[in-house]
């Protein structure tokens, strides 16, 4: 297997082989203690030798147990560089490069409320209808009376005998006569006009906002993919970190 001289740093042949971070961490933590910290316990006590430098970390990722994890992980294999500072400044180097694309991945973990978030559909519908209405009504009315009215009275009266009534229509035997004629023309005439006009103007405007929420069936199924997602990205940074680790041809 050929081996990039990046990651397996060629080193004198009078210089001993890198330590391993497991020693490392035993003889900052354990040297001159009477009472020694058990291997389980190193990396929480010894981790500020290797970390004390900023990187960017998620909030949601407890830097603690983060630094543990790497260490722990890494425990018996042996750095990649003759001095420990050289190691360090590569560690701070790796980290800083990596870290800002995996937080991403670690924030969106984090946002993931395993056993309700599901499909999200979200439709908003606007409406806006606008109506302008005109109507004009007219009418007319026109009224022509005319009215004649001709009365004639004619009244004749006879002293004469009654065997002379017949000639009364005549005049022949009328001592008294009356004949009036009256004679009466009215006209009226009315014109009416009405003009009704009127605008109805509508703006109607909707707005319609909905989302809908379907929460995953399985949920047992949605939390080992939790699992699994959050251990691929250590997965992923273990594999980035491991080029500052002594490689073994």
């Amino acid at each position: 297997m050929f081996i990039f001289p990046m990651m397996c740093p060629k080193l004198p042949d009078d210089y001993d082989i890198p330590p391993t971070v497991y020693s490392i961490l035993n003889s900052y933590v354990n040297y001159g203690n009477e009472n020694p910290v058990k291997i389980s316990e190193l990396a929480k006590n010894g981790r500020a030798i290797f970390f004390d430098f900023d990187y960017p970390l998620a909030s949601g990722i407890e830097k603690e147990k983060f630094e543990c994890m790497i260490l722990n992980h890494f425990m018996m294999r042996r750095i990649g560089y003759e001095t420990m500072t050289a190691f360090k400044l590569a560690l701070n180097v790796k980290l800083n490069e990596i870290m800002p694309m995996y937080n991403k991945l670690f924030e969106s973990i984090n946002n993931w409320n395993i056993f309700n978030d599901g499909e999200s559909t979200t439709r908003e519908q606007n409406t806006n209808n606008t109506s302008n209405s005109t109507s004009v009504n007219e009418s007319t009315s026109n009224i022509n009376s005319t009215t004649n009215d001709n009365n004639t009275s004619d009244r004749r009266f006879s002293d004469t005998p009654q065997n002379a009534i017949d000639d009364v229509k005549n005049g022949t035997y009328v001592s008294q006569y009356n004949y009036d004629t009256n004679s009466a023309n009215a006209t009226s005439n009315s014109d009416s006009t009405a003009s009704t006009n009127i605008t109805d103007n509508k703006n109607d405007t909707s707005n319609i906002s909905e989302t809908i929420n379907r929460s995953p069936a399985d949920k047992m199924s949605n939390y080992i993919n939790f699992i699994e997602k959050k251990q691929n990205i250590y997965t992923m940074i273990f594999k980035d970190l491991d080029s500052l680790f002594y490689q073994v041809i």
